[in-house]
C-alpha cells in the first residue's frame, strides 16, 4: 500500500496493527485518513472485514468513512465491516438478542418527545415534578445514573439524603414504563447490551471473537458506559485504536469523560502513543493563537499544532459598545469578505456560545440582505407535521408504543376527548393490552358517543388495514402513503391547518417526508423495511436533520460552538468574547473553565483562512444594560498575532468611532 503521501507520524499510526494505540490528532490533523487507511493496512494483511469494528458518533462522519473505505479499497468486501455509530452497533446487538433482556426483537426506540412523554406521565402518577426544574432535575438525573452504569438500586445506595430514593423509584417506573411499549431510549442502546454481555458470558465472547480489532473516532467523547463496551467488546486481545484530541473534549456536560483519554494508558498498559500535529486546515497565526490558548489548561496531552503553509493573516479583533453594532459590524464585514476577497458566504461562519445570541445577527443579516442558515433550528424531522406521520408509522410498527397513539389518535380530530383517552386507558389496563387494541373493545366503544365510536372502530379498521398492506409487496413509500392515506391522515392535514398557505406547506411537508420514504428503499434496496426506515430516523444525530441540500445554498451559517465541531470554513468570526458569556458564568462557577477553553480552543481551529473576534461593552440582559468585561480568554492570544486596528479601514465610517484597540487594555487586567 502507497503511504507516500502520509506524513511521518500518520505512517506510523497506520502500521502498527497490532495492540493497543492512542493517535493524539490535533484539530485538522487528518485523523479520518489515518482511520481509513489503517482499516486498509488491516484488510490488505490478510485481516477479514468481518473482524473489523470502526465506530465513531455522528452519521455523517460514518458515511464519510464508508465512502473513502469503498472508494480505497474496490477489491474488498468493506460492507462486510461494522462502520457506524455506537448507538447504531448497540441497537444491532439489541435487534439480535434483546428477547433474553424481555424486549421483542421488533422494539422501537424512544425519541426524544417520547422519552419525555413518558417521563412527565410517570412523573404525574407518583405526583412529583410540578414545574419545569423538577422535570429536568428527574430527566438529568436518570441521564447521569445511565451514564455511569448505575440501576435504581444503585442511584439509592448512591446518597443518604431523600431525594436519592426518590429518584430510584422514579427511574425504576421510567424504566418499567418504556419496557411495557417494547421501547428502548438512547441510553438503553448503549447500556442494555453492556448489561447483556456482562450477564451473558457466551453473547459477549461471540462479540469478541467476531470483533477482533475496533477503532474509536473521536475517543475524547466517549462517556463512561461507551468506555466501558469497548473495554468488555476488546477482552486480551486488546486491538483497539483509540483516535481523538483531549484538547476537542467539549461534551463534559452530557456525559463525555476526559479522563477516558488522559487516562488510556490505565486502561491498557504498554498502549504506544502517536501525535498528530501538523495541520493541514489552517494558517500558522491561527494555529499559534490556538497553540497559546490552550496551553493554559493543566490536564492534557501535550501537543503543538503546525502547518507548511504560509503564517497568513493576523487575527483581527474589535469591541463595539452594544451587541446591536457588534451585530451590524460583523454584517458589513461579510458584504466585504464576499465581495472584495470573493469568498462565497457558504465559506463564512458566525460561531457564539449560546443560542439566544442569534437572535441579533439574525436581524442584522436580513437588513444586510445577506442570505443565512442557523444550525439546530427547527430542522425538518422535526416539524409538528413530520413527527404526526411518524406517529403512525410507529405504533404500526409497534402497537405497544401508547405515546405514539396516544399523539395521533385525536390528529385529525375525531372527537376523542381527555375523558374518552382516560375511559381508553382504563380498559386497557383492566385487560392487559395495548391501547390500540382497547379501541376494538366493545365496552369502551359503549361508552363513548355513537358518532365517535363510528369514527374510532373507521380508525381500527384502517389501523389493520395497515398492518395486513405491509406485509404485501408494494414499495415502502406505496405503502406509507396508501396507509396516511385510508387511516384519513392526508386529508385532515386540511382540517388541521386552517390557513390555506399553511395548509400548502405542511402538505408539501409530508409528501417530501413519503418520498424520503422512496429515497430509502432506493439506497437500502435489501433492507429497506418499515422497521428500518424508523430506525434510520430514530438513528439520526443533529448533523442529519439538517437537511443537505440547505448546506449546499450560499449561505452564512449561525451556530453555536459546539454546533461547530468537526466543520471547517474559510472565514470565522466568533462573536460575544465576554466574561460570563464566553467563557460562560456557569460553567465558570463548576469549575469547568478548561472545557470552555477547550471550547474556545475548537472555535478557533474551526478558521482555514481567516478569523475575526468581536465583543460588545455592554449588552442587554434581563431587561437592563450591563456593562461587560472582555472575555479572559482574550488576553491569552499572543500580541504580535492580533490586528485590532486594520478593522477601523474596512467598516463603515459612522461605526468607526465603536471600534478600539483593547488588547492592551485586557492584558493588563488578566495578568
Amino acid at each position: 500500500m502507497d503511504l507516500d503521501h502520509l506524513n511521518p507520524a500518520q505512517r506510523d499510526a497506520v502500521q502498527q496493527l497490532d495492540g493497543a494505540l492512542l493517535v493524539l490528532a490535533g484539530a485538522g490533523t487528518g485523523k479520518t485518513t489515518v482511520i481509513t487507511h489503517r482499516i486498509a493496512a488491516l484488510l490488505r494483511s490478510g485481516i477479514p472485514a468481518r473482524h473489523i469494528l470502526a465506530v465513531t458518533f455522528t452519521n455523517k462522519a460514518a458515511s464519510e468513512m464508508k465512502a473513502r473505505l469503498i472508494t480505497m479499497l474496490p477489491e474488498f468486501n468493506t460492507k462486510r465491516m461494522f462502520v457506524g455509530t455506537f448507538h447504531a452497533f448497540g441497537c444491532s446487538v439489541l435487534r439480535r438478542f434483546g428477547d433474553r433482556l424481555g424486549y421483542s426483537k421488533a422494539f422501537a426506540i424512544a425519541d426524544t418527545d417520547d422519552q419525555n412523554g413518558v417521563l412527565k406521565q410517570v412523573l404525574t402518577d407518583m405526583k412529583l415534578g410540578e414545574g419545569e426544574l423538577k422535570f429536568e432535575f428527574f430527566k438529568n438525573g436518570i441521564r447521569h445514573a445511565n451514564n455511569n452504569m448505575q440501576n435504581a438500586e444503585g442511584i439509592r445506595n448512591s446518597g443518604r439524603m431523600s431525594w436519592f430514593s426518590t429518584l430510584a423509584d422514579v427511574y425504576d417506573a421510567y424504566q418499567r414504563r418504556l419496557k411495557s411499549m417494547n421501547l428502548v431510549d438512547f441510553d438503553d442502546l448503549l447500556g442494555l447490551p453492556v448489561k447483556l454481555w456482562t450477564m451473558d458470558q457466551r453473547i459477549l465472547e461471540e462479540y469478541r471473537d467476531r470483533y477482533r480489532y475496533l477503532l474509536i473516532d473521536e475517543y475524547q467523547d466517549t462517556n463512561r458506559i461507551q468506555a466501558e463496551m469497548i473495554r468488555l467488546l476488546s477482552g486480551t486481545r486488546k486491538n483497539i485504536c483509540a483516535v481523538g484530541d483531549d484538547d476537542q473534549c467539549i461534551y463534559g456536560w452530557r456525559g463525555a469523560e476526559v479522563n477516558n483519554i488522559l487516562e488510556f494508558e490505565k486502561g491498557y498498559p504498554g498502549a504506544r502513543i502517536f501525535k498528530l500535529e501538523q495541520n493541514y486546515r489552517s494558517t500558522n497565526n491561527i494555529l499559534a493563537a490556538a497553540n497559546a490558548v490552550i496551553t493554559n489548561n493543566s490536564r492534557r496531552h501535550t501537543k503543538t499544532l503546525w502547518s507548511e503553509g504560509t503564517s497568513g493573516d493576523q487575527i483581527k479583533l474589535f469591541e463595539v459598545a452594544t451587541e446591536t453594532v457588534e451585530a451590524n459590524v460583523i454584517a458589513d464585514l461579510v458584504q466585504d469578505i464576499r465581495y472584495e476577497k470573493d469568498i462565497p458566504y457558504n465559506e463564512i461562519a458566525i460561531l457564539f456560545r449560546s443560542n439566544f445570541q442569534s437572535r441579533v445577527f439574525e436581524q442584522s443579516l436580513r437588513e444586510h440582505r445577506i442570505p443565512y442558515r442557523i444550525v439546530g433550528a427547527k430542522a425538518f424531522y422535526e416539524r409538528r407535521e413530520i413527527k404526526d406521520a411518524l406517529a403512525y408509522l410507529k405504533v404500526l410498527h409497534n402497537k405497544a408504543d401508547n405515546m405514539s397513539l396516544l399523539r395521533i389518535l385525536n390528529v385529525p380530530s375525531r372527537g376523542i376527548g381527555e375523558k374518552t383517552v382516560e375511559k381508553l386507558k382504563e380498559i386497557a389496563e383492566t385487560t392487559d393490552s395495548a391501547l390500540v387494541d382497547a379501541l376494538e373493545n366493545e365496552e369502551f366503544l359503549a361508552s363513548t358517543r355513537s358518532a365517535v365510536a363510528k369514527r374510532v372502530r373507521e380508525f381500527s379498521e384502517a389501523f389493520q388495514r395497515g398492518v395486513e398492506n405491509f406485509d404485501e409487496s408494494m414499495s415502502l413509500s406505496a405503502k406509507v402513503r396508501l396507509y396516511l392515506d385510508d387511516i384519513g391522515y392526508l386529508a385532515g392535514l386540511k382540517t388541521i391547518y386552517k390557513i390555506r398557505e399553511e395548509q400548502a406547506v405542511r402538505v408539501e411537508n409530508v409528501e417530501e417526508f413519503i418520498n424520503s420514504a422512496a429515497l430509502f428503499e432506493e439506497r437500502f434496496a435489501e433492507t429497506a423495511s418499515l422497521q428500518n426506515f424508523l430506525e434510520s430516523y430514530a438513528l439520526m444525530d443533529d448533523n442529519d436533520r439538517v437537511r443537505e441540500a440547505d448546506a449546499e445554498i450560499e449561505n452564512v451559517t449561525l451556530m453555536t460552538v459546539h454546533a461547530a465541531k468537526g466543520l471547517e470554513y474559510e472565514i470565522v468570526i466568533v462573536a460575544g468574547l465576554e466574561e460570563d458569556l464566553f467563557p460562560h458564568e456557569l460553567s465558570v462557577k463548576e469549575d469547568n473553565l478548561e472545557e470552555e477553553r477547550r471550547l474556545f480552543y475548537v472555535a478557533l481551529t474551526r478558521a482555514k483562512q481567516q478569523l475575526v473576534l468581536s465583543r460588545a461593552r455592554t449588552r442587554m440582559r434581563y431587561n437592563r444594560k450591563e456593562i461587560r468585561c472582555p472575555s479572559q480568554f482574550i488576553a491569552e492570544l499572543p500580541q504580535e498575532l492580533i490586528d485590532s486596528t486594520q478593522l477601523r479601514n474596512e467598516i463603515a465610517p459612522a461605526k468607526q468611532e465603536y471600534v478600539s484597540s483593547i488588547f492592551d487594555t485586557m492584558r493588563e487586567r488578566y495578568s
